[in-house]
């Protein structure tokens, strides 16, 4: 879940923090592990290409964006009485309004044109929808544009047994801050996503480009046109408390910065405005 505004609350949270970067971040597409179902979903600007009807279980998601525009996928599974015509009733009232309709099932995270992102998640039987919620310049999130695919999960052959995901990093989600690996190092790896905390978390991953400070996103937040002085190097999106999933990623060296976008459902302020904002450097 983002509004790109939020960032001028991260300026604000880092300011004098200056970052240097060494080109964009690629995503992994290797898969975490054998034996997992794997699906592909594609976004345009401002659509969904995607399996209309999936199996329960653990399925690994590769997101690959064919658009013009920056996209994300979200997984929401409706609760068994809520509608789709419901569900985006709520939508249009406000994202907290839609919040208690639904269980958040994770996705994959925001990533630039060309770019792809794999993620796996556990899925239960139910109906879903795919969101975009990334907002286009002129401030309009894509998901009112159009940018929403129902997708119906059902039951399964019983597996027997889990399959074993081997995770080189785990990351907690907390209320409201992030734990991280002291240490992240360069190139492939998987991260465990656990959340935590007692309301919904993401982590959504930028890195700003060579020479380029948090002065240099503020001017762009205000006057955003041109290319942004940061790429956004993927993520994981929102799970409920105590869900985890697991996030691929094939990270360059140099700085980056790990961001909740998912508005608070009291304040409706941005996780990242209640700090839950952390900088960390891959080298």
């Amino acid at each position: 879940m983002l509004h790109h505004k939020f960032l001028l609350t991260l300026v604000v949270l880092l300011m004098g923090v200056v970052l240097a970067a060494c080109g964009p971040a690629a995503a992994s597409t290797i898969a975490p592990a054998v034996n997992i179902p794997q699906i592909s979903i594609k976004s345009t600007d401002y659509a969904f290409e995607a399996p209309a009807k999936v199996e329960a279980g653990l399925v690994s998601i590769t997101l690959t964006n064919e658009g013009k525009e920056p996209h994300h996928v979200q997984l929401a599974r409706l609760n068994d009485d809520v509608t789709q015509e419901q569900f985006q009733a709520a939508l249009q009232e406000s994202p907290e309004a839609a919040f208690p309709l639904v269980t958040f099932a994770g996705g994959a995270g925001i990533i630039d044109p060309g770019n792809s992102q794999q993620v796996t998640v556990e899925l239960t039987p139910g109906q879903y929808v795919l969101l975009c919620f990334v907002p286009s310049h002129d401030g309009m999130p894509h998901l009112a544009k159009g940018m929403m695919a129902p997708m119906e999960v059902v039951k399964g052959s019983e597996q027997a047994e889990m399959p074993e995901i081997k995770a080189d990093a785990t990351i907690k989600l907390l209320d409201f801050s992030f734990a991280l690996p002291a240490e992240v190092k360069p190139g492939q790896q998987v991260w465990k996503v656990v959340n935590e905390g007692k309301q919904v978390h993401e982590i959504a991953i930028i890195k700003l480009g060579e020479g380029r400070t948090m002065e240099d996103v503020a001017a762009f937040m205000k006057d955003p046109h041109g290319l942004p002085p940061f790429a956004d190097a993927g993520g994981f999106q929102a799970i409920d408390p105590g869900d985890v999933g697991w996030l691929n990623l094939n990270l360059q060296p140099g700085n980056y910065v790990a961001l909740c976008y998912v508005p608070d459902p009291a304040t409706g302020h941005a996780h990242m405005e209640m700090g839950m904002v952390m900088p960390f450097t891959v080298k």
